[in-house]
């Protein structure tokens, strides 16, 4: 059942989040007593999920919340979630002759947790939760690390009708056993099917394809240390004040970046991980919105990282410099720190790929000569911005082609000189390498500098906004949407405005994305076509914007806001499950031997 459940745990992950995208600071490690009381707020489970989970997901079992996220989407996006959610419920559920309104309903709390564990080998190594990871022998995590199912039990005795009576197939026995003074039931048999499950402490029902697994929870109900007590979970749990989230989820950084590495099939890729990278653990929480979901979430790093972010929170000017055909943008607030924190998180980690610190080092090397850190970083002292935007000299609504869109650097220095002698050198490097015509022009009534490639074929501009502020413009007109400034700057878009955080005052960086546009391929874009069930799932969001700030020395706070398209017409049918006839319930207290 679990098992083949968790074989694609990605594909499970993303039937979780829905048609939303998806994804904790200070404390001591504790030992768990079964004395002391359940820590209130928490997500469920936590209490007996071991501390070295790689990640945890904890779902709402409102189904009137359930309900309300299906208003939202596309017919697309609805017709794959009620593929995925009726191979999740008839993987789950009808393959062991189990109905939810029937046989889970009657008994559940309010929130449910899937916890992916760190499998054998990374315990046996010790690992538990370790602050640095070393590389490991070649393939020393083979097959998939054990995952978790914790149902909280709102009602004791209706829990234990279902193990007192549980439903196999001919090809499959039952047996109790015993662990540590807890009954643990495994279904045996046909391997898809196999599964074990326990009742701990009345509070919960735990369920795995792998009894070990179970174990595991069960050592942590008896004292081992839980993940309610890592250092920083509490904490980020306390101030993630949803009211009412459908997820909650929880990363365990290090040991969540060693699963990824080895073993490609797990929850979160080693992709996903790579702006993870140096920080113990990540936190998060899902809410519903009138126009969409908020995610409230929390990095933060090793008590004993050498890392140490500035509190200054001064990124605010970029949205007021840009205009509103903007498509994408991120921006920050000191580039040269930002870069400097980033390099030391990351070290000479590959994990992250073409986003890792050395591989855009040496990238730039090999494209220009020159040193990234010294020519570029170093002068990048203030605020900056990378964005996306249509191009304004393309956008005739009676042209025969459709408009073009460019790509605009902004950079704010304290250091005019450094930064006028790094674009003397950049324009060398495009007039003797790569044969541009390097040559004096005017963009908005100012001085700049416009490199145009043989054949005309590409023209980048590069000067100054203001005596701080210096753009580098690839697309013949894209300086003009921002020389003289916009009129309408991207801070009065609609969408900009209406997904900006309501929270986070002060911001530390913004990403923005109008994906109402970019998926109506109206435009040319210098972007990879999706594959259509991505592109699918993009069409659904309407826009989105990431909101950062630096909480404290050690803590980063984001605030995501998903607008979300509104299904038009009402939700379709999830089909009914057919129970297959092999199924019956097993003779009460009659396990096989």
């Amino acid at each position: 059942m679990i098992k083949n459940l968790f074989k694609n745990q990605k594909t499970v992950l993303w039937i979780a989040v829905g048609s939303a995208i998806g994804l904790t600071v200070g404390g001591a490690i504790a030992w768990w007593s079964l004395q002391q009381p359940v820590i209130e707020g928490l997500p469920t489970g936590a209490d007996v999920i071991p501390e070295d989970a790689a990640v945890t997901l904890s779902f709402s079992t409102n189904e009137g919340q359930w309900r309300q996220l299906r208003q939202f989407g596309t017919p697309e996006t609805e017709a794959a979630l009620n593929k995925n959610w009726t191979q999740l419920r008839d993987r789950l559920l009808t393959a062991n002759g189990l109905d939810y309104a029937r046989d889970i309903k009657p008994w559940i709390g309010s929130e449910m947790t899937v916890a992916f564990l760190a499998p054998a080998a990374l315990r046996a190594a010790g690992q538990s939760a370790p602050q640095q990871i070393q590389p490991y022998a070649a393939d020393p995590l083979k097959g998939d690390a054990p995952t978790v199912l914790v149902l909280p039990i709102a009602n004791p005795a209706k829990a234990q009708e279902i193990l007192a009576r549980p439903q196999v197939s001919a090809s499959q026995d039952w047996v109790d056993r015993d662990y540590k003074g807890v009954k643990i039931r495994e279904v045996q048999g046909k391997t898809e099917r196999a599964y074990a499950a326990a009742v701990v402490g009345d509070r919960y029902l735990v369920a795995s394809a792998d009894g070990k697994a179970i174990e595991q929870v069960i050592d942590t109900f008896k004292g081992k240390p839980s993940v309610a007590r890592t250092p920083g979970y509490g904490q980020a749990f306390s101030q993630l004040q949803a009211e009412a989230p459908l997820l909650r989820a929880y990363v365990n950084v290090p040991v969540a970046t060693v699963v990824a590495t080895n073993n490609a099939n797990q929850p979160i890729p080693p992709q996903g991980l790579a702006l993870l990278q140096g920080n113990r653990g990540f936190a998060t929480a899902m809410d519903l919105e009138p126009e969409g979901v908020r995610f409230q979430s929390l990095a933060w790093l090793p008590s004993d990282s050498k890392v140490r972010y500035s509190t200054s929170n001064k990124a605010l000017r970029m949205p007021s410099l840009l205009p509103d055909s903007t498509l994408m943008m991120a921006s920050g607030g000191n580039f040269k720190q930002t870069w400097q924190n980033y390099s030391q998180q990351m070290g000479d980690s590959t994990t992250g790929g073409v986003l890792s610190p050395g591989f855009l080092r040496q990238g730039f090397n090999n494209l220009t000569g020159l040193d990234f850190d010294r020519d570029l970083a170093g002068w990048m002292d203030g605020e900056f911005s990378l964005a996306l935007i249509s191009d304004p000299g393309t956008a005739n609504p009676k042209a025969a082609t459709p408009p073009t869109a460019g790509v605009l650097l902004l950079a704010q220095t304290g250091n005019r000189k450094a930064a006028d002698e790094a674009w003397k050198k950049l324009d060398a490097v495009m007039g003797d390498r790569y044969k541009f015509r390097v040559s004096e022009t005017q963009v908005g009534g100012k001085a700049a500098i416009a490199w145009v490639s043989p054949f005309s074929s590409l023209t980048v501009t590069r000067g100054w906004l203001e005596d701080d502020v210096a753009f580098l413009a690839i697309g013949a007109d894209v300086g003009n949407a921002i020389v003289p400034a916009p009129a309408k700057p991207l801070a009065t878009n609609p969408l900009f405005s209406s997904t900006a955080s309501q929270t986070i005052e002060s911001s530390s960086g913004h990403f923005f994305m109008a994906s109402d546009r970019l998926a109506r391929r109206d435009t040319t874009l210098p972007l990879p076509v999706l594959p259509a069930e991505n592109q699918a799932y993009i069409s659904a969001i309407r826009a989105l914007q990431v909101t950062g700030a630096v909480q404290d020395a050690q803590t980063s706070r984001y605030d995501v806001h998903v607008l979300l398209r509104r299904v038009s017409s009402p939700p379709v049918t999830v089909p009914a499950p057919k129970v297959e006839a092999t199924l019956e319930a097993a003779p009460s207290g009659t396990p096989a031997n």
